[in-house]
This record gives structure tokens, C-alpha cells and sequence, in this order.
């Protein structure tokens, strides 16, 4: 009888879980979803009268993009010239890595 009772209040704990994670997750995809009021106000732009357009799906993507080139990090410019590919000998296997690199696995370079 103790086992019964035990799992009953076990399932019915566990649903308050369960509906509770279905609720954030519903909130989370109203707020991603286009017809939300926080989509709608991301994709208002400003005309030049004042007056709020809907940005084109081009512009969307500009913008994306913009933010997405904003936020990469910058290109690594100081390559050594000196580290070439080559044949490195690592525990009894040669495999083709730069010269840095295979002094770092603590290979031979050939």
C-alpha cells in the first residue's frame, strides 16, 4: 500500500514539473514567433518621414549579417612563414602537419 501511495504522489509531483517546463517553453517560442509583439517591434523600422515601415526581408538579412560580422572575431594576420607542411613522424606514423604542430605532439619533422 506504502509502494501505491508513494508512486501516486511520485507521478503527480512529476506532472507539476512537466507543465510547468511546457510553459516556459510555450512562452519561449511566443516570443520568438513572428506574429509576437516583440517581433513585430525588431522588424519596424523608421522612415525617413517619422513615420514606422515594416523592414524589407532584405534588410532583415543586412542587418543580421552586420550583426553577425560585428561579433566574429578578427582574422589571425601573423602567420609564421616559416612553418611549413611537411611530413612529421609521431609515435611510428608519419602524418602531414605544420611544423609547430608536430613539435607540439612531440613528433620529428622529416
Amino acid at each position: 500500500m506504502k509502494i501505491l501511495i508513494l508512486t501516486l504522489v511520485g507521478l503527480l509531483c512529476g506532472g507539476c514539473f512537466v507543465i510547468d517546463e511546457i510553459d516556459q517553453g510555450r512562452a519561449i517560442m511566443d516570443a520568438h514567433t513572428p506574429d509576437s509583439e516583440k517581433a513585430k517591434a525588431e522588424s519596424i523600422g523608421t522612415a525617413g518621414n517619422g513615420e514606422g515601415t515594416p523592414k524589407s526581408a532584405r534588410e532583415r538579412l543586412n542587418d543580421y549579417y552586420a550583426k553577425q560580422r560585428a561579433n566574429a572575431p578578427a582574422p589571425a594576420t601573423t602567420a609564421d612563414p616559416g612553418d611549413k607542411v611537411g611530413r612529421c613522424r609521431i609515435r611510428g606514423a608519419t602524418q602531414f602537419t605544420r611544423r609547430s604542430d608536430c613539435r607540439l605532439r612531440g613528433g620529428t619533422f622529416l
